[in-house]
């Protein structure tokens, strides 16, 4: 932990002590609805124009700074404008095929396209033309995603770093396996680049994987063995000749992989059958019924994934209504989180209010309010 975070925890120990309450620290953001500045931006673009809508009614200067992910919470600066004058309420476009930025229909520049990164932030500073502070906004975008499921998937296109992202999931899982014990060998659905089969394989499990990438079966094969992984397409492939001889499996595994397919519950029921009574379920999920998707609608993380195919038909109250119909008996159900990667700061609030507060977290696991689950079940 470096000095600066040892001296805040210190601060706010101190603080709570004195005035017994829950200190909070917030960014400097929070202090004053006045320093920001008013504007509706989507989340995801479409149509290959991104439009700001600025409302601030002071006039004054406007700069405006392109920014895009350099690491997992890390932002590099790819271009900025000149003060751009700004006469009032008006529109920011960004055209993504040229890279022409226009500011109430006035040229205003041209950013490097295409861009590196799906993910990207507009960063805009107003400095008002009369006496009073400057206003600023950060706005989060992303770009809809297309093509195979490779290493651009993983390093780029979808996630910043694969591994380093997952790292808390897995150790999730592996601890709900010594949790749950099963018999025999458990079955990875959507295995990716091997990180989990390894973590299992080190625990003492003894694990095997399928995944419909053959980009992420071929690093998996690198990692755990080419007798351990295969490329499988478990919604429309045939699963008879690849898990049959393996059968019965003691447990199924998937690992933020369910909301992908198009019919999940459909999926599950082909596995079922290649899993012996008694096996365990372990699964991580999204919540199409969490509060992020509550609030925020289209602009929900849950669609940034391109693949994120059944992604509307999972939640909380659609696994414990559909596993007992399938066969599974639902042992531990829980939401958790504010899933949302929007660098806008107004998304910021539900991360942080989850973060810092022990009752807003305790009232959304109480309401399955989530914005992601996890589950075990047994099957009968």
């Amino acid at each position: 932990m470096n000095p600066r975070a040892i001296a805040k925890q210190a601060l706010l120990k101190t603080v709570g002590v004195a005035t017994r309450r829950h200190p909070v620290l917030l960014p400097q953001a929070a202090a004053d609805e006045a320093n920001l500045l008013e504007v509706v931006a989507p989340y995801r673009v479409t149509n290959g124009e991104l439009v700001v809508t600025i409302r601030e009614r002071r006039t004054g200067m406007l700069t405006a700074t392109l920014l895009t992910p350099q690491r997992p919470n890390s932002l590099r600066l790819l271009w900025r404008s000149a003060p751009l004058r700004y006469d009032g309420p008006s529109i920011l476009r960004l055209n993504l095929s040229d890279g022409t930025v226009r500011l109430a229909e006035r040229p205003s520049g041209e950013v490097p396209v295409p861009l590196p990164s799906r993910r990207f932030c507009w960063s805009l500073e107003l400095q008002p033309s009369e006496e009073s502070g400057p206003r600023s906004r950060v706005t989060g975008h992303y770009l809809p995603g297309t093509g195979v499921v490779d290493g651009t998937y993983y390093s780029g296109e979808n996630y910043v770093d694969y591994e380093a992202e997952s790292v808390s999931t897995r150790e999730l899982v592996v601890e709900l396996a010594r949790r749950y014990p099963f018999r025999g060998r458990a079955l990875e659905i959507g295995c990716a680049t091997g990180a989990l089969l390894e973590d299992l394989t080190a625990a003492g499990f003894d694990a095997l994987g399928v995944d419909y990438s053959a980009w992420a079966v071929d690093r998996a094969r690198e990692r755990v063995g080419a007798d351990r992984v295969w490329q499988v397409d478990v919604e429309r492939g045939r699963l008879a000749s690849v898990l049959g001889p393996r059968a019965p499996f003691g447990a199924l595994i998937m690992l933020s992989v369910f909301e992908h397919f198009a019919d999940p519950f459909a999926v599950l029921e082909r596995l079922s059958e290649f899993v012996e009574p008694g096996g365990r379920l372990f699964l991580t999920t999204t919540n199409a019924d969490g509060l992020g998707h509550c609030m925020f609608g289209p602009d929900w993380e849950g669609y940034f994934d391109w693949t994120h195919l059944g992604v509307d038909l999972v939640s909380a109250k659609s696994l414990r209504e559909g596993f007992p119909r399938l066969g599974w008996q639902v042992e531990q159900l829980e939401t958790t989180v504010i899933w949302d990667g929007n660098a806008d700061p107004t998304h910021a609030t539900l991360r942080e209010w989850w973060a810092s507060d022990a009752r807003f977290r305790r009232l959304l696991v109480e309401r399955d309010l989530g914005d992601l689950i996890t589950c075990v079940a047994t099957k009968l």
